[in-house]
């Protein structure tokens, strides 16, 4: 069967790629395909999994979209025609989803960033449709992955006065700040204009 691979930051350096294809077993696992990639790039030889065979912590596998660790961690089966995509940790930030919502912490060592924005007012169908029209492509029910970039989504009821709720959707941005920036400076302008 063929697996469609997807790497960012670090390890797409390390890969040399943003996305390959490798052919496996059909009814092989995420763990069987972490494992081949230490294999096959010395770049990634031990900063998947650790030396008892976990995932390393802080590590971001999806299955199509979705992560893993909310499935059956590496022993979640692949079909043909699955994608795996593989983050490297990134610094974690959280903001103020009542005012700006932005956060950040420090860069990782490679400049990687993550910042928090909430949004209200708009579903999360619209805000991944918006993500899309910025350049990105849908690879899970909540991830948004671009170029150099990947947006998780997430929606809550929260309440704004009395008995009155509003859809809250907070999007966690990841990628290099020269290139979030602009983005989530975009984002926010299509926001305001659906009443976010």
């Amino acid at each position: 069967m063929e697996i469609e691979l997807r790497f960012f930051a670090t390890f797409r350096a390390a890969v040399g790629s943003k996305t390959i294809s490798r052919s496996f077993d059909d009814g092989a696992d995420v763990g069987t395909v972490l494992r081949a990639l230490e294999t096959e790039f010395d770049g990634l030889e031990g900063e998947i999994l650790d030396d008892a065979g976990e995932l390393r912590p802080q590590l971001s596998v999806l299955k199509n979209g979705r992560e893993v660790v909310h499935m059956d961690g590496l022993t979640t089966t692949l079909a043909d025609g699955d994608s795996v995509s593989v983050f490297p940790p990134v610094a974690g930030g959280n903001g103020d989803a009542g005012t700006s919502g932005r956060g950040e912490a420090g860069a990782g060592a490679d400049g990687t960033v993550r910042r928090e924005k909430a949004f209200r007012g708009i579903s999360e169908r619209l805000a991944r449709e918006y993500l899309v029209n910025l350049g990105g492509e849908k690879v899970g029910d909540h991830v948004v992955e671009g170029p150099d970039w990947r947006t998780e989504t997430s929606a809550e009821k929260v309440d704004v006065a009395g008995s009155m709720q509003l859809t809250e959707v907070t999007l966690v941005f990841e990628g290099p700040p020269e290139t979030l920036e602009p983005l989530m400076e975009k984002f926010g302008r299509k926001a305001m204009r659906a009443g976010g």
